[in-house]
């Protein structure tokens, strides 16, 4: 089963943040309805079929220590955990289960101009996939800073580097993500959310092999989760770069339900000239505990 990859590196900040340090608890469970209109990343209309999914979650603290606490600064380390399972509705070998783990370390200035808050992170991930060769393990590091100038405005900027060790070679990759994003809260629970994200690595496509991709590619195998050899759909890995635009808004229905409606468009340009676009809507239902 899976795990979570870029779930959980605040979600017990402010348990970090008590006096004295705690064990194991829930901190929140999430319902997540996902809209796909290029799950392959294919290049091809041959190759792109729309999907949709749904995923549930689960995550907790597990352990949480505060290092510092003053009136001008405070600091604290956190051991989080998530569990997660996803089923695609319309291409079952899509489906997967996440359990993650991650310690995380912050501090927060507080008496300086826009209150910059510094995290930094290390997660291990399991991955099980309805299609075995998706199976692996995966190792991120994070860090980034977020500034909150106003009390209705916060923007947050950061990296994250990703090494993935899969079942097979075709889905082992390596990937860096350099992102900012930005909220604003026009009115009370509402925000509006915008980002950029820019990844830099491997990227794994499903398609109909043709001769540039067969002359690209770093490593092609069968992928039974789109039909395998019999309906000529190979998942292939090759070096690129993708740009991702994100748009939301947010609404707070009580203190602690929340519910989110994100749209993300995926520009990917990758060696050979070969290059993909991908749109997802994600509407996310969340509860605090």
């Amino acid at each position: 089963m899976k795990y979570s990859l870029s779930l959980t590196g605040i979600l017990c900040i402010g348990a970090a943040c008590s006096m004295n340090a705690h064990g194991a608890e829930l901190t929140g469970v999430d319902l997540k309805f996902i809209s796909d209109s290029n799950p392959a990343k294919a290049e091809f209309d041959r190759d792109i079929e729309e999907t949709s999914a749904v995923l549930g979650r689960v995550t907790g603290n597990l352990y949480a220590l505060p290092l510092s606490q003053s009136e001008f600064v405070s600091s604290g380390f956190s051991i989080n955990a998530s569990a997660s399972y996803e089923h695609n509705l319309d291409i079952e070998g899509l489906g997967e289960s996440r359990y993650r783990g991650s310690l995380n370390w912050f501090r927060e200035a507080k008496k300086r101009a826009g209150t910059p808050f510094v995290r930094a992170g290390l997660g291990v991930a399991y991955i099980d996939s309805e299609t075995q060769i998706r199976d692996g393990v995966q190792v991120d590091i994070s860090a980034s800073i977020n500034f909150q100038p106003t009390n209705f405005f916060d923007t947050t900027l950061g990296v994250q580097s990703a090494v993935r060790d899969a079942e097979t070679a075709v889905f082992d990759t390596t990937k860096t993500t350099l992102f900012a994003t930005a909220n604003f809260s026009p009115v009370p629970r509402l925000v509006l959310r915008t980002g950029f994200r820019y990844v830099i690595g491997d990227e794994v496509s499903t398609a109909s092999p043709t001769l540039n991709i067969v002359n690209n590619a770093l490593v092609i195998e069968p992928d039974e989760a789109f039909g395998g050899s019999p309906e000529d759909r190979f998942a292939y890995l090759i070096n690129a770069n993708s740009a991702i635009a994100e748009a939301g808004v947010g609404y707070s229905l009580s203190g602690n339900v929340q519910a989110n409606l994100l749209y993300r468009f995926v520009s990917t340009e990758a060696d050979g000239d070969i290059s993909y676009e991908r749109s997802l809507i994600e509407f996310t239902l969340g509860i605090d505990l």
